[in-house]
């Protein structure tokens, strides 16, 4: 699997999957950045998919049938690259992001931006 093909399916859908370690998958929007994934946390549980990203990077996406490992990790250009993970939620989800946006802390969110890199 190249980085362009990985760039395909996450441009094919707006819903995508991942997990962290053995734990099962969950649905979430993943958006692509200068070639970097991006994901973000919206709700936060006690026992979060974030949180166990942060314990241990192993994890995987999911396009259907095709898995991809992957390491979750917070990104160290953070301050940097989240005006741009805005702009490309802004773009994959049109309207409904900025809706979104009302119903939650703003840096909140933003603060719990994670890197998703595969391994490939």
């Amino acid at each position: 699997m190249t980085t362009q093909e990985i760039s395909k399916l996450v441009k094919k859908s707006w819903v995508h999957q991942i997990r962290c370690g053995a734990h099962r998958f969950i649905d979430i929007t993943i958006v692509e950045v200068k070639g970097r994934y991006f994901v973000r946390q919206y709700k936060f549980g006690k026992r979060s998919w974030y949180d166990a990203f942060l314990e241990n990077p192993d994890g995987a996406i999911k396009f259907g049938d095709i898995i991809i490992p992957i390491d979750g990790v917070v990104p160290t250009d953070l301050n940097t690259i989240n005006p741009l993970v805005n702009k490309a939620y802004f773009r994959k989800m049109s309207i409904l992001y900025p809706l979104m946006r009302l119903t939650y802390d703003r840096k909140k969110h933003e603060a719990s931006t994670l890197e998703l890199i595969p391994k490939i």
